[in-house]
């Protein structure tokens, strides 16, 4: 009886010893698990991703395997959704390079063994729209905070929103022309013949007054001859008692001398006529103003109809340039406005200058207009055709300006970081108005006295996109519940 009372002890203490070790199987499984997680890792220096669990060789690169130092494995709470980005609660931890990754304890990411990276609790009030001094949001952004001593380390600096006399440089470039003013054609109104030419090449400096060809005519000679008949029927007249007969005689000649101002032949010319007393079929044309030969048609021997061009002489003492301006900035240029010309060909030498005349008219292909200077040129280095550059001083006034390193342009719009409470740096949309090499008119956006970033403002940048992303993919998960 003894013995089989020890018996059924025996069998039950042995069964409670196994099920005490059945119930602690998951346990110690988990320990295995943890364990086998815990063992050192190995992975290719050339591909971060092969990662293996004992030393060996790169199966892409054959390169040693060497053993991964630092940040152990995520923990064996971390899971993989199905999807390609997984809600991601804040406290939580994730591979940037991995949405799907998503673990409740530090460490690295499965996949690609990057450290895993904390979400934190998306920003609230402020901090999660940023408004502008209008009210507006920027999208895409939100506000950052950084602390002095990383401020220093990227080299942020800043500068006041503040007001300041504006003065733009409109640079363009223009083309010397002659003075419309000071330009002659020489074109007879008759038709005939060159028979002789005093000036005799293209670029010669002539003098007003000077002769320049000698024509043949048979069309002047009966012409001049016409006036001489009626000019002797005219001094015939004035002894006639009739009168009748003495207006048609004045009547005759003033027909002829008629004729022959229509082929300009000045008063000089006639009263020579008269003297000589019989007609002449040459005729000398001479300079009708001082300058250079820009055109040289005749050509000795030369037959021309009437109204055919023969030279062409222009006055370069005083020049004309033809600045072209782009449409949007023609309400800036006002006439009077001062301007400095500066020829690269000619030593960099520089000429002030003024706009003399805006032209009324949008060239359609280029969409640009004309502006007209005007500039001395006693000593005739300038020639036309000749390129020049042009500085346009354009004085804006005073205006509430920004740095132009404080302003992102975006595409669609301006964005400037301002210094706010708490260390924080604000993203604000900003319209500007008149644009300058250093300074932009601030139109809305900023106010006067507010701080904006100059240096490091593509870093700033950078940082409030990501986390405004980041705020964004948890606000857009917690969404989905």
């Amino acid at each position: 009886m003894r013995f089989r009372l020890s018996l059924i002890l025996a069998a039950v203490v042995t069964f409670a010893f196994g099920a005490v070790l059945t119930g602690c199987g998951d346990p110690s499984g988990g320990h295995e698990q943890s364990g086998a997680a815990g063992k050192q890792k190995y992975h290719c220096p050339m591909h971060p991703t092969y990662v293996s669990d004992r030393p060996g060789d790169c199966p892409i690169c054959n390169m040693k395997l060497v053993p991964i130092k630092g940040d152990k494995p995520a923990a064996a709470s971390t899971t993989t959704a199905d999807s390609k980005t997984a809600h991601i609660n804040p406290g939580q931890f994730y591979c940037p390079m991995h949405l799907n990754v998503v673990s409740n304890a530090p460490g690295t990411c499965p996949e690609c063994n990057m450290k895993l990276v904390e979400k934190k609790a998306p920003p609230t009030g402020h901090e999660g729209h940023s408004e502008s001094a209008a009210g507006t949001t920027v999208p895409g952004r939100i506000s950052i905070s950084l602390s002095p001593d990383k401020r220093q380390l990227i080299g942020l600096t800043m500068s006041k929103v503040e007001k300041r006399n504006l003065t733009r440089t409109l640079r363009t470039a223009a083309l010397v022309e002659h003075d419309e003013r000071r330009y002659a054609k020489i074109a007879p109104r008759f038709a005939g013949w060159v028979r002789k030419l005093h000036v005799n090449f293209t670029g010669a400096p002539v003098e007003k007054g000077e002769p320049l060809f000698t024509v043949y005519s048979p069309e002047l000679f009966s012409t001049e001859s016409e006036y001489l008949i009626a000019w002797r029927g005219s001094q015939q007249s004035m002894n006639s008692a009739n009168s009748q007969q003495r207006d048609s005689a004045e009547a005759l000649l003033e027909s002829a001398r008629l004729r022959l101002a229509l082929f300009e032949i000045g008063e000089e010319e006639i009263r020579e006529l008269e003297k000589r007393g019989r007609p002449s079929s040459e005729l000398l044309f001479r300079a009708p103003l001082s300058g250079h030969v820009l055109v040289k048609n005749a050509i000795d021997g030369k037959a021309f109809m009437a109204g055919e061009s023969l030279f062409e002489i222009a006055d370069l003492s005083h020049v004309w340039l033809r600045a072209y301006v782009y449409e949007s900035e023609l309400p800036l240029i006002e006439l009077g406005q001062e301007a400095t010309i500066n020829f690269p060909y000619l030593n960099d030498e520089s000429f002030p200058a003024s706009v003399t005349f805006i032209y009324p008219h949008i060239e359609p292909q280029s969409r640009r207009g004309e502006v007209r200077l005007e500039i001395d040129n006693p000593h005739h280095r300038l020639r036309p055709d000749m390129w020049a550059n042009v500085d346009l001083e354009i004085k804006v006034g005073e205006r509430l300006t920004a740095p132009a390193s404080a302003l992102i342009d975006t595409g669609k719009r301006y964005v400037a970081f301002v210094d706010g409470p708490e260390e924080r740096l604000e993203p604000r949309e900003v319209k500007i108005g008149t644009k300058t090499d250093d300074f932009y008119e601030v139109v809305s956006g900023l106010r006067e006295g507010e701080r904006v970033v100059t240096r490091a403002l593509f870093l700033v940048d950078s940082e409030s996109q990501l986390k405004a992303a980041i705020a964004g993919m948890g606000a857009a998960g917690g969404h989905q519940h």
